[in-house]
């Protein structure tokens, strides 16, 4: 039966504070602060050896949710088991036996800095190129288009005669521009003024108006919204296509 180890190494999940995932740890451990400090060292360490799948599995689903990133590996292939380099003698002798933990040294940038290095950064696009050998500049005032590029508008000639004002009540027509007209004579021996209100046409001189007969026997009001005959526009009954429409449940 395949035996699994946990391994941390030091990596928190994302979206999860630094404090707070080391007193989860404390509490899921019921361990020391100092004990789980020495786990974030940047190394793999193992916090469960040899379980079984299932086991393996229900540890790695209470550390991330406690914000460790852990991974189960097969313990025969357990980065935890893997030969050590060699230190150096005065390096071995001085080496104590308690693992400190490492801190991470992190700063921050200033504002506006790149955080991707030279090499991480993505190929820049190549410059746009304009051409601006044409385009020139004008003064602020003025008008921007050419004296060639204005559409001139076609000045109408008026001619305007002499004129002035003459005075008020003064004739505008000059005698030898009067025409002549001839005098009718009116003879007014017979004429005499009528009474006021008097009728100017005698009796055989009157036009003979036949007064019109109108049979209205037949006519009378109908009621308010009654149907008058008048013609009714012709308007086409509407049938429409319901055959995509159904009634839902």
């Amino acid at each position: 039966m395949s035996q699994f180890d946990i391994i941390f190494r030091g990596d928190i999940v994302f979206g999860h504070q630094l404090a707070d995932v080391k007193l989860r740890l404390q509490q899921l451990f019921k361990s020391d602060a100092a004990k789980i400090d020495s786990l974030f060292t940047g190394r793999p360490v193992p916090l469960k050896r040899n379980l079984d799948e299932a086991t393996a599995n229900k540890y790695r689903d209470a550390l991330l949710k406690a914000g460790a990133m852990v991974e189960v590996c097969p313990s025969d292939k357990s980065p935890a088991n893997a030969p050590a380099k060699p230190a150096p003698a005065a390096a071995r002798a001085e080496q104590a036996p308690v693992v400190q933990a490492r801190k991470p040294e992190w700063t921050l940038a200033p504002v506006g800095a790149d955080l991707l290095p030279e090499r991480e950064r993505p190929p820049q696009p190549a410059p746009v190129v304009v051409d601006v050998s044409g385009l020139s500049l004008r003064p602020a005032d003025g008008n921007l288009v050419d004296a060639v590029e204005v559409q001139h508008e076609l000045t109408a000639t008026v001619v305007v005669p002499d004129l002035g004002l003459a005075a008020i009540g003064e004739d505008l027509i000059s005698a030898d521009e009067k025409l002549a007209l001839p005098l009718v004579e009116i003879e007014l021996e017979d004429w005499e003024i009528a009474e006021a209100g008097s009728d100017l046409l005698t009796e055989d001189e009157r036009p003979l108006v036949v007064p019109a007969v109108v049979d209205v026997g037949d006519f009378g009001l109908a009621p308010v919204g009654s149907d008058l005959g008048q013609l009714k526009p012709d308007v086409k009954p509407v049938t429409p296509d319901i055959s995509q429409i159904r009634l839902a449940d």
